[in-house]
């Protein structure tokens, strides 16, 4: 899926991009995941 003209991103080019793990990474795309689900359902 194309966001915006960009190519999406793997949480390790994600990672390598900012500096930080690829887990830290997944947790933040889990924590944002939840968020959306929550106020969609509202």
């Amino acid at each position: 899926m194309d966001f915006g003209g960009h190519k999406p991103k793997t949480q390790n080019e994600i990672a390598k991009m900012m500096g930080i793990s690829r887990s830290y990474v997944s947790r933040i795309e889990t924590k944002a995941i939840h968020k959306l689900a929550k106020e969609i359902k509202e």
